[in-house]
């Protein structure tokens, strides 16, 4: 699949692009390490995306509208938004840090994939398929050693990165399809903000307020790694194949288990180095492509 003639115009490097993923990764292991640290992870998700709601309107002011071809993509990805956004706050009351993310993130590079081909009509080379497979691996020998965890947890994980192949896919249809790309990413933060901030006022309004006067610092400063990682990941999907932008931003496991190693004091077994080691030659397979 040929990506829009008006992309090609764009004077940004692949390797640029690549580097931008990788940074968006790292936003996106640090925000959700937060997300996983505070008491109250739903509301502390409807704060880091409140900033996601200010920073689209700001944006949705300076382009043109998205387009109608790309509304169903609008309105389909910020479904899956919520409900990754549920998913994901549950995921993190039944598990710690260290085995709801890499499970929730492990599942998505190969489905991303698959969903790419038959509704994207997008295909790899084969350099890309290796790296994307390498990255799997290296991705699932983290996620087995904590097969022993309970069912219900982990099913909660795998529906997160369910819900995280549905928005990536739809996204990158959805800055495709748009009159103008960032028009869409604007649309799609004030969609997805502000259906989870309206969740918040409707169910507990008196507890968020109280929750964001005393967390207003630390999750504004997450939120706005979530909103500039997440606008580069779905930024980058309308000049790489969207494939490789999930597999390169799923590396984002290994900044986790960073953060879950230094910052949360979690064992860094043999597993996880050797996984760690698969993931890198896969980002440098992705990087060669």
């Amino acid at each position: 699949m040929s990506l829009p003639k008006h992309l090609t115009k764009l004077e940004i490097t692949e390797s640029l692009l690549f580097i931008l993923v990788l940074l968006s990764a790292l936003a996106h292991a640090i925000w959700n390490a937060v997300v996983k640290h505070s008491d109250e992870s739903f509301l502390q998700l409807a704060m880091i995306r409140s900033v996601g709601l200010l920073a689209g309107a700001a944006l949705a002011t300076q382009v043109p509208l998205p387009g109608m071809q790309a509304l169903p993509y609008l309105l389909g990805g910020a479904v899956f938004q919520y409900l990754y956004f549920f998913l994901l706050s549950r995921s993190y009351q039944a598990l710690d840090y260290g085995t709801a993310y890499p499970i929730a993130r492990g599942v998505t590079p190969l489905m991303v994939a698959s969903a790419a081909l038959v509704f994207l009509d997008e295909s790899l080379q084969t350099l890309q398929i290796i790296g994307v497979l390498l990255i799997t691996c290296g991705i699932f020998s983290l996620i087995l050693k904590e097969l022993n965890v309970g069912t219900r947890g982990i099913l909660y994980s795998l529906g997160t990165g369910i819900a995280i192949t549905g928005y990536t896919t739809l996204g990158a249809g959805g800055v495709r399809s748009a009159t103008e790309p960032l028009s869409f990413v604007a649309w799609l933060e004030i969609l997805s903000g502000g259906g989870i901030i309206l969740s918040v006022l409707v169910t507990r309004p008196l507890k968020g307020l109280a929750f964001a006067r005393k967390n207003l610092l630390r999750s504004s400063l997450s939120g706005v790694l979530a909103t500039m990682g997440f606008g580069i990941a779905l930024w980058a999907t309308s000049m790489m194949p969207v494939a490789a932008v999930a597999a390169t931003r799923e590396c984002s496991i290994l900044f986790a288990s960073a953060i879950s190693v230094f910052l949360m004091k979690e064992r860094f077994s043999p597993q996880r180095v050797l996984g760690a080691l698969i993931i890198f030659c896969g980002i440098g397979t992705l990087a060669l492509a």
